[in-house]
């Protein structure tokens, strides 16, 4: 038994290509994209070289701490701080609203994007990475609060007495 080659007409280039256009054969495709420019319906606006490149991600300083959420990298005293994915993230939630305390449930919704009232021990095992991590020098520190919950302050907590 022989093969029997038939080729696919179900679908024709110039239906999908707009540079095989049968008005457009015969024009460079540089002529057909300004053609399919001119025929569209948005206008045509120009942004200059600056203000086409990509925004920038915010970074955070919290006294000597510096949170950079572009390359999701922290340092303290110059230091870069290790830091797992969910830490950065709870990290850079707090850089982001200091003084501001959130309790752990608002945290897991706010971080962990999800309602887990069992896992809420996850937010204090991280806090307590977290708090490791920063040290206990003279820089930032995540400080708890009985009413308001987890907030990061630029000052070390005083020690007790």
């Amino acid at each position: 038994m022989t093969h029997v080659y038939v080729p696919n007409t179900s679908r024709r280039l110039c239906d999908t290509n707009p540079d095989h256009r049968p008005d457009v054969r015969n024009s460079s495709a540089s002529t057909a994209e300004r053609r399919l420019r001119r025929t569209s319906s948005e206008p045509r606006t120009r942004t200059p070289a600056h203000t086409a490149e990509h925004p920038t991600a915010p970074c955070h300083r919290v006294g000597r701490l510096v949170v950079d959420a572009g390359p999701r990298r922290a340092w303290v005293d110059g230091l870069q701080l290790r830091l797992t994915c969910m830490e950065f993230e709870l990290l850079a939630h707090l850089a982001a609203n200091p003084g501001k305390g959130f309790s752990r449930s608002r945290l897991m919704q706010l971080v962990w994007q999800r309602d887990a009232p069992g896992d809420l021990a996850t937010v204090d095992t991280h806090i307590d990475h977290l708090r490791d991590k920063l040290g206990v020098s003279q820089g930032p520190s995540i400080r708890t609060t009985p009413t308001a919950g987890y907030a990061l302050t630029a000052q070390a907590p005083a020690p007790a007495a």
